[in-house]
């Protein structure tokens, strides 16, 4: 038997069995920014930004969200150079900026860790703007650890909701030899945390009657056609659908 995927299976059914609450309450603040007329904001750096390609504009996810992330902090870019800018809290704050959140938004931000400036920062800012604020976070990882934010703040202590993946710190469920660990799953926890709370967000909005806005494939008969309406009634909110910056 893997290792890594019995490894991730616990943390899954962890997921599930400890943070159903806490997603609950990620659902109602999800539902109640789009039934009036808001949209879901997901943010990440580094690989935590994983999230927000998942998310966004996605077959049977979404069309109510947007995304909230800085090229420059993505490893591909130069993985020195977004290693350093991820610590900064300016690059956190002109995420937030860019995207023009509105107050009784939901803003999600992303982190493994909880400590690096930007993503602490972009939860500061979102709050400031009136947004509800809540962490994907493995409080496992980020508790004990000295936060690299000026406030001395770690994200899971500015997010009013949290989501804990439980993932270990170092983020590696694999032992080795040498001390070390292989074999990474905060993506795995992030992006199943993620549908989580979108299948319970969809309950809530069907209850209440409110349309669902949710992308089709591209990719089978029909799916332009129906997005088309997404991308002219999200456009204005949500940049990287084609709107105003």
């Amino acid at each position: 038997m893997s290792v890594w995927l019995g490894g991730v299976r616990a943390l899954l059914d962890r997921l599930e069995a400890t943070q159903g609450a806490a997603l609950d309450a990620l659902a109602d603040a999800g539902a109640k920014a789009i039934a009036a007329g808001g949209v879901v904001h997901v943010g990440g750096t580094g690989h935590s930004a994983i999230v927000p390609l998942e998310a966004f504009h996605r077959a049977g996810g979404l069309a109510a969200m947007n995304p909230l992330w800085d090229p420059a902090t993505l490893p591909p870019t130069g993985a020195p150079v977004a290693t350093m800018l991820e610590r900064d809290p300016a690059r956190g704050r002109a995420a937030v900026d860019a995207a023009g959140i509105l107050p009784g938004e939901l803003l999600i931000v992303v982190s493994q860790s909880g400590i690096n400036g930007a993503p602490v920062e972009t939860a500061i800012a979102g709050a400031e703007r009136g947004a509800t604020v809540a962490a994907f976070v493995s409080l496992a990882h980020s508790e004990g650890l000295e936060s690299r934010h000026p406030s001395g703040r770690r994200l899971s202590q500015v997010a009013s909701i949290v989501i804990d993946t439980g993932v270990p710190r170092g983020d590696a469920l694999l032992p080795r030899p040498d001390g070390s660990s292989a074999l990474a799953a905060s993506t795995m926890l992030f992006t199943a945390a993620w549908y989580l709370f979108l299948e319970r967000l969809l309950a809530r909005l069907d209850a209440r009657g409110i349309e669902t806005p949710i992308w089709k494939s591209s990719n089978a008969p029909g799916g332009d056609e129906w997005n088309a309406r997404y991308f002219a009634r999200f456009a204005d909110r949500v940049a990287a659908l084609g709107g105003s910056e």
